[in-house]
């Protein structure tokens, strides 16, 4: 039986007890990772502690830290790959918890065909995110989608969504998540990793990005059968203001650079996403009778195309 090596690569801004819950998840695993590479960004000696507990080493589980500064997600990602050894990357948030046979069920789903070139994992804590009403007349209207028949793709300006409910079966994706999907380190490579174009933190659509640039080489695939909690740690995260203004901003870099859309079309795109999710947000609003995260979320998409603007006039 030959036997498959996996990388875990895990960027953190800081969460050492998240941490600690999912080291103890690897430990459990049915296929044990071969390493786990934290790319910490914390810039304390936290991440640092619990990295050298003894009880890892002693349970078989290779844990090592890489300090990189200052936090950014992808230049974490990045450089945890680039000093990682094995011929699958396992790309896991610092906030997940897998079950027992959810490494071994990934790579299952790899090997289900010789052109998988990802496998992702499904929640056990939540659903897949699907479209708002105001979102399903756009899809239904500009696009002659039915009910259901966006699940698993990646739609005009950038909408991406999962299967509800989950199937079954392997599912065809058109994208990944970088915090639960098992990805062929050749085929990474093959399409240049993840891009370096995102702002800020990188805290949106980097995945997305590499999900599309891997679609190009190979299949991948919604795999049910492997399962993992996301517990969303409060703590480290971007304000709503900022998360809203890379959503938009690295919206228009992954459909520019990254789909070729020309500069007017992805400049539509942008503009539509901000009309529409403006408006979702809106009746969300009108609908929980609060406006807390509305007008930094306004800010932020403001400030987002500004920005686009900007770039775009210099070029």
């Amino acid at each position: 039986m030959v036997a498959h090596r996996i990388s875990v690569i895990v960027p953190t801004v800081g969460r050492p007890e998240s941490l600690t819950q999912l080291f103890g998840s690897l430990v459990l695993q049915s296929h044990r990772p071969d390493e786990v590479i934290v790319a910490d960004g914390s810039g304390g000696e936290e991440v640092a502690r619990i990295i050298a507990q003894p009880l890892w080493s002693a349970s078989g589980l290779n844990v090592r830290r890489l300090a990189v500064q200052p936090q950014n997600a992808v230049r974490q990602r990045r450089a945890a790959i680039a000093v990682s050894e094995a011929e699958y990357l396992l790309l896991l948030d610092d906030d997940v918890v897998l079950e027992p046979t959810c490494v071994a069920a990934l790579l299952d789903g790899m090997h289900s065909a010789p052109d998988v070139v990802a496998v992702t994992a499904d929640f056990n804590n939540q659903p897949w995110s699907g479209p708002t009403t105001v979102w399903r007349w756009y899809l239904r209207w500009c696009h002659g989608l039915t009910d259901g028949e966006w699940q698993g793709r990646v739609v005009g300006p950038l909408l991406r969504f999962g299967y509800r409910p989950t199937p079954q079966r392997l599912a065809s994706m058109e994208w990944l998540g970088a915090g639960n999907s098992l990805v062929r380190r050749d085929a990474y490579d093959q399409v240049g990793g993840f891009s370096d174009f995102f702002l800020h933190r990188s805290t949106m659509n980097e995945d997305v990005d590499l999900g599309l640039k891997l679609g190009r080489v190979g299949r991948i695939l919604l795999c049910p059968a492997a399962r993992m909690a996301h517990h969303h740690a409060p703590s480290g995260r971007v304000s709503a203001a900022v998360a809203a203004e890379d959503d938009l901003y690295n919206r228009y870099q992954v459909m520019n650079r990254t789909q070729g859309r020309s500069a007017v079309s992805a400049h539509g795109q942008v503009l539509l996403f901000f009309i529409v999710e403006t408006a979702s947000n809106l009746v969300g609003c009108l609908h929980r009778l609060s406006w807390d995260a509305f007008w930094p979320r306004m800010f932020g998409r403001l400030r987002a195309l500004g920005r686009i603007w900007v770039q775009d006039t210099a070029r």
